[in-house]
């Protein structure tokens, strides 16, 4: 029996759940990174690298970001020659499937774009960085998520 555009409909609310099916440990990942918090800016983990290791993220997240544009790329084109065979030879699961798939890369590359431009926008804007790096430290600190040392350097 061929699904019907309800089947289809409900296929994707499964799959994708809205936003919540997003979060993935990418996400997560990146959301640590970037500074964790609804509360401060999108960048503020990041503002607390080095220029060079700013640099190092922002290609790393650019790299990232082409690596899963290639894998969609690979997957449409296998998709694309799968589909000219007679649609009952793709069953419904199989193609949730690519479907998932899909919007799981779709939001790698957006993630890994994210990254990309806000270590760029650092780079750029080092006055910037610190002043965000400051606030990010002050807030860090007083939410207890930043280490202390036990033993302070000289003049601490």
């Amino acid at each position: 029996m061929a699904p019907t555009a309800n089947d289809g409909a409900f296929i994707s609310a499964e799959i994708f759940g809205g936003d919540h099916a997003a979060a993935t440990s990418l996400g997560e990942l990146l959301d640590h990174l970037l500074g964790g918090g609804a509360r401060i800016q999108a960048d503020a983990g990041l503002s607390r690298f080095c220029q060079q290791r700013l640099a190092v993220i922002k290609h790393g997240a650019e790299a990232q970001s082409l690596e899963c544009l290639h894998g969609l790329q690979a997957m449409s084109l296998v998709l694309g020659v799968a589909l000219e065979h007679p649609r009952d030879e793709l069953s419904m699961p199989v193609l949730a499937d690519v479907a998932w798939h899909f919007h799981v890369q779709l939001h790698a590359v957006e993630r890994w774009r994210e990254l990309a431009e806000n270590a760029a926008g650092l780079l750029e804007n080092q006055r910037v960085a610190g002043d965000v790096a400051h606030c990010y430290v002050s807030w860090a600190r007083s939410i207890g998520e930043w280490p202390e040392s036990e033993n302070p350097g000289p003049g601490q």
